[in-house]
């Protein structure tokens, strides 16, 4: 059992992982390209993220999806016990940044936009730092347990990154980090080099000024892209309203 648990925990130096080396106070050392990706939530929350300057960390324990870390065929006690164990102890160390490849889904804007009356932040990520969920119809059986180091990495990001094909419409890239600094029972990620904040998107139904926004962006207001989205004309998207007059 000690084996499988400590080959988990060397997963803080792979892929999609930000090192516990290359964190200082909670901020991530990187020198690489960057990818363009997205992150909802209400108005509210957005304002205070803009204003701190910072991103909720999520624990596998804490979000919407049960089946985190449990992607697999677990039907052999066994080997369920040991998946549990192995999230219930990743979970003390890392938590990861949520985001989305897409700005444009009505779904999301409704669910974790809060029903369009919501904002979503668009960040700049070092490229390093970002993997791809990937989406299964079925849970695999084909999990066996590694015997060496580099097979360790392999199996651990792929529980790590397995989600059902049900969610394929969130377009999920994440990013893991390890938790640092606990604040009113939370986590954050603060504004650095490896991810910046470069747009606001505001709801399509939000009551959200331009001048609030303009407000909590203070001295970044400049290098942030900020603008309105309304539903597109020819298909099944929320885009840009080019049209500033329409939003005050």
């Amino acid at each position: 059992m000690r084996f499988e648990i400590e080959g988990v925990f060397l997963l803080g130096c792979g892929h999609g992982i930000i090192p516990e080396s290359d964190i200082v106070g909670g901020v991530g050392v990187s020198n690489t390209t960057k990818i363009r990706v997205y992150h909802f939530l209400n108005a509210d929350y957005g304002i205070q993220n803009i204003e701190k300057r910072r991103i909720k960390i999520s624990t596998l324990l804490g979000v919407n999806d049960p089946f985190e870390l449990l992607g697999a065929n677990v039907s052999n006690r066994g080997v369920r016990d040991l998946f549990t164990l192995v999230k219930r102890e990743f979970d003390k160390e890392y938590g990861m940044l949520c985001f989305s490849k897409s700005n444009h889904s009505p779904v999301q804007w409704a669910h974790y936009g809060d029903r369009h009356t919501g904002v979503c932040l668009g960040f700049d990520v070092s490229a390093d730092l970002l993997k791809d969920v990937h989406y299964v119809e079925t849970r695999p059986d084909d999990f066996i347990f590694p015997v060496d180091p580099e097979g360790e990495m392999l199996w651990g990001e792929r529980l790590l990154y397995t989600k059902y094909s049900h969610w394929s419409y969130e377009e999920e890239a994440r990013a893991f980090v390890s938790l640092d600094k606990e604040e009113d029972g939370r986590y954050f990620k603060y504004f650095d080099d490896t991810v910046s904040l470069a747009e606001v998107l505001v709801g399509f139904n939000s009551n959200l000024s331009r001048a609030k926004v303009y407000q909590a962006l203070g001295d970044i207001k400049n290098n942030v892209e900020v603008y309105k989205v309304r539903p597109a004309f020819q298909s099944f998207k929320m885009v840009r309203n080019l049209d500033d007059s329409q939003w005050k």
